[in-house]
C-alpha cells in the first residue's frame, strides 16, 4: 500500500507543481467558483474535487429472519486534475473508507495529439463497459448500479485505450491488466470496448444506443473466476453465488436511453459467456443480467454527455431562491447465474427512488427495494446466514428494505 500512495503522491505533485513553481511573470487565476475553485495560469489549469456519500440502510428478511441496519461511508473521495494545455490531461482520485484504509481509484494520463476528438488514455481506470458503469456514482439513477455490473466485476485495472468522440459517437477500446490494488496486476488481462451514438440530439431530446465487450482471463497464480451478488445494499452481504470455476470469460452488452424535457428511460442488458477451468468438473456457462428504468424531473431534467449520463440541470436551485429539483424513479433490475450445470441462483430487484436536489452539487434521497432470490447451490462467499440457508436445501429468500442517501460532491 506505502508504494501505492506514493504513486498518488507522485501525481498529485506533478499536478500541483505548475501552481506551486510559477515564476514571478506569471499569474494565476480562479476562473470558476461554483462547488470548487478552478486555478488556471499561462497554458494550464488545475483543480481538486472530491464526493462524499453517507448512507442509513435497512432490510428484513423473509427466510433466514435477519433484521438488518446501519449508517455507512459509501464514499469519500478526493481527486486532482491537470491540463496542460488542449492535449494533456492528469488525474488522480483515492478513495477513503470507513476503516480508514485509502485505496487509489483512478491515476491516468490522456494526450490528444491533434485535438479533444481522440485521445489516449494510460494509468487506472474503468474497463469500457455499461452505460451506468461510464457514468459517475454521483449522476447514477438509483443508489446502486445494476446487479450485473457487480456480479460481472465491471470494475478498474491498469491499461491503455484509445478514445475517440464525435458529435453524436463515442469509441473506446482498450487492454489492461488487474487493478492496481491487486497483488499481482499483470497476472490476468483483459481487451475492453464500447461505442455510442445518439439518433436523436436535440434541444429536448436525446437518445442512446451503445454496446460493449470485455475479454479477461485470469493468471498463473490467481483464483478461479466466481460470479456473486447481494440483494441491492452495498453491507447486506452476497446472497447468490456460482462459487469459483471459470479461467476466462467474455462480456457483451447493449444500452439504450432516452431524455425528453424532464422524462428519461433507460435500460442495460449483458451476457456473460464463462469458461470453465480445466482442471475444475464443471461446464461453460452462459449467465445474464440486466435493468429498466424510467422516471420524471420536476423543477430539472437528467444529464448527458459524451454517451453517458451526466450531472442534472436545475432550473432553480435553492442557492438562487428556488425550490431546486426533485426525481422520482422506478427500476426493475435482474440477474440470473444458473447455466449447464452451475446453479448459481438469481435475483429479482424492484426500487421505488425519490431524490431532491437543492442544487446541482448536492441531494437527499430515498430508495424503497424488494429483492426476490432463488438462492441456488452454492455457499462460496455468501453471508453466513444466507449460506446456511443454501444448507439447509432453502431455496427461495426476500429481502426488503430501505437506503437513504445524502451525498455532496465538489
Amino acid at each position: 500500500m506505502i508504494k501505492k500512495l506514493g504513486m498518488t503522491a507522485a501525481i498529485a505533485t506533478l499536478a500541483i507543481s505548475p501552481v506551486l513553481a510559477k515564476d514571478e511573470a506569471s499569474t494565476v487565476t480562479i476562473s470558476k467558483w461554483d462547488a470548487a475553485p478552478v486555478f488556471e495560469g499561462d497554458g494550464w489549469e488545475f483543480k481538486v474535487g472530491g464526493r462524499l456519500m453517507y448512507d442509513y440502510s435497512s432490510f428484513d428478511t423473509d427466510a433466514a429472519d435477519i433484521t438488518f441496519s446501519q449508517d455507512e461511508l459509501r464514499r469519500f473521495r478526493i481527486n486532482a486534475g491537470l491540463k496542460l494545455g488542449t492535449r494533456l490531461a492528469i488525474k488522480a482520485e483515492i478513495n477513503i473508507g470507513d476503516d480508514g484504509d485509502v485505496i487509489l481509484e483512478d491515476a491516468h494520463v490522456k494526450w490528444s495529439p491533434t485535438a479533444d476528438d481522440w485521445n489516449i488514455q494510460v494509468g487506472q481506470f474503468k474497463t469500457q463497459n455499461s452505460l451506468e458503469e461510464q457514468a459517475s456514482s454521483r449522476f447514477i439513477s438509483t443508489f446502486e448500479r445494476g446487479a450485473f455490473t457487480d456480479a460481472f466485476e465491471l470494475n478498474r485495472r491498469l491499461g491503455v485505450a484509445l478514445n475517440a468522440k464525435g458529435e453524436r459517437h463515442t469509441f473506446s477500446i482498450g487492454a489492461f491488466g488487474e487493478n492496481i490494488e491487486g497483488d499481482a496486476i499483470v497476472d490476468g488481462f483483459a481487451l475492453a470496448g464500447r461505442g455510442t451514438y445518439n439518433p436523436i440530439k436535440s434541444e429536448n431530446t436525446i437518445t442512446h444506443l451503445g454496446a460493449s465487450f470485455r475479454y479477461r482471463e485470469t493468471g498463473d497464480g490467481q483464483s478461479a473466476l466466481r460470479y456473486r451478488q447481494k440483494p441491492y445494499i452495498n453491507n447486506a452481504g452476497r446472497i447468490i453465488s456460482t462459487g469459483r470455476f471459470a479461467d476466462s470469460d467474455l462480456f457483451l452488452g447493449l444500452e439504450a436511453a432516452a431524455i425528453h424535457n424532464r422524462f428519461w428511460a433507460a435500460g442495460e442488458y449483458g451476457l456473460t459467456f464463462a469458461e470453465c477451468r480445466a482442471a475444475a468438473a464443471c461446464s461453460d456457462a452462459t449467465f445474464g443480467g440486466g435493468y429498466i428504468e424510467t422516471g420524471v424531473f420536476f423543477g430539472g431534467r437528467r444529464g448527458y454527455k459524451g454517451g453517458k449520463f451526466a450531472r442534472p440541470k436545475i432550473d432553480k436551485s435553492i442557492t438562487k431562491g428556488g425550490p431546486g429539483a426533485l426525481a422520482l424513479v422506478l427500476r426493475a433490475d435482474t440477474i440470473d447465474l444458473n447455466d449447464s450445470g452451475i446453479n448459481g441462483g438469481s435475483l429479482d430487484t424492484y426500487v421505488v427512488g425519490a431524490e431532491w436536489w437543492p442544487t446541482r452539487y448536492a441531494h437527499v434521497g430515498i430508495n424503497f427495494f424488494q429483492a426476490n432470490a432463488d438462492l441456488g447451490a452454492s455457499t462460496s462467499g455468501l453471508k453466513p446466514k444466507f449460506a446456511d440457508l443454501v444448507t439447509a436445501g432453502v431455496t427461495d429468500e426476500n429481502a426488503t428494505g430501505v437506503l437513504f442517501r445524502a451525498q455532496f460532491d465538489f
